[in-house]
């Protein structure tokens, strides 16, 4: 990415420019420092009794974060800066992720939001005044407290309660359309993709790039280098388990596996009540449900059908949610019960919410 002076910046002087905000060498870098920030707050709250938010600051300043203000000071490029920067930590509070990782992208947010200065030796007169979102996010960014249930999340529930408080009575988000109609510009981020020519093989008089589908050797070479990439992602955003051991070390865990997925079963179970109701069950509606089930165990032993010789790798191919939901078929035909619908209950989801 070319670092081409900026003309507001004065000569002899050099800025980035708006572009390298939008770019992957940005985007990429921002999104692994959000992601150790998530892991460095969960580790220091889950072994710290002090107040949560407080606790967050110190995180947030002993990573550098408040510095990142004056990376700089072009008002073009400091726009771009800070418009790139709130999106990329309001798409880690989506409703998708875990309502923990959810928790600390909302104080990321709001700390660096409310931390522009208003002075400054060399003046930063570009200050943003409106965060912008989707309205579906910010519809789900609203109901955040009610998500967090669990013993462990309680505590940070008048905080995001507080901080939301204070970010729609000052008018702070600037609500654009479904995030499903794109309404965001640049569309997608990064916009722009940097490619090392040094570094890459593909470039190199030794490794020209080969016409036709890829052989299996460059297939095993793509997938070992994504594993070795998930391992190093994993072993970067492990926590120890509480009271854990294996042979004598102390058993790990991903930071994510600790959240229950509180909000998308909390949906579900909404959503399965409402179809429930309208077609008046358990009085009437069995049979509905009845041709339902059926519909949908017919379309996994086709798919066990189609798909069963391609899947074999040498051996027997295992359908395990073929099985269990004949299971579940069946003892709704013995017993009652709701079948595929009632699959959720004893799956141990429930006993942990």
């Amino acid at each position: 990415m070319s670092l081409a002076a900026s003309t507001s910046a004065g000569r002899g002087h050099i800025t980035l420019q708006p572009s390298f905000f939008t770019s992957s060498l940005y985007v990429n870098s921002f999104r692994d420092d959000i992601r150790n920030l998530i892991h460095a707050y969960h580790e220091q709250y889950s072994q710290s009794s002090e107040k949560p938010f407080a606790l967050f600051k110190a995180v947030w300043r002993a990573q550098g974060w408040e510095w990142l203000h004056f990376k700089v000071y072009d008002n073009p490029s400091r726009e771009a800066l800070m418009n790139v920067s709130h999106r990329l930590l309001l798409e880690r509070s989506m409703k998708t992720e875990a309502p923990f990782t959810r928790v600390v992208a909302l104080f990321g947010l709001y700390t660096f939001f409310s931390t522009q200065p208003s002075s400054s030796a060399y003046p930063l007169t570009d200050f943003i005044r409106s965060l912008t979102l989707p309205v579906d996010q910010y519809s789900s960014l609203l109901l955040l407290p009610t998500t967090l249930t669990t013993d462990m999340l309680m505590p940070l529930q008048p905080y995001v309660s507080y901080i939301l408080e204070c970010l729609v009575k000052s008018e702070a988000f600037h609500i654009i359309p479904s995030s499903d109609l794109c309404a965001f510009n640049p569309r997608q981020l990064p916009r722009e993709i940097y490619v090392d020519s040094l570094s890459s093989e593909s470039n190199t008089p030794t490794t020209s790039k080969k016409a036709g589908r890829p052989s299996k050797r460059d297939k095993a070479k793509k997938a070992k280098a994504a594993l070795d990439g998930i391992d190093k992602w994993m072993h970067k955003t492990t926590v120890p388990v509480e009271g854990g051991s294996t042979a004598g070390a102390s058993a790990t865990t991903h930071y994510l596996l600790t959240q229950p997925p509180t909000q998308s079963l909390t949906e579900y179970k909404a959503d399965k009540k409402i179809a429930l109701e309208a077609i008046g069950f358990p009085s009437e509606g069995h049979s509905v449900v009845d041709q339902v089930n059926s519909e949908v165990l017919e379309r996994l032993r086709q798919l066990e059908e189609t798909e069963g010789p391609r899947l074999n790798t040498g051996g027997s191919t295992s359908f395990s949610g073929k099985e269990r939901a004949e299971r579940a078929v069946k003892e709704m035909k013995e017993k009652g019960g709701l079948g595929l619908l009632g699959l959720l209950e004893g799956s141990g989801l429930d006993a942990t919410m």
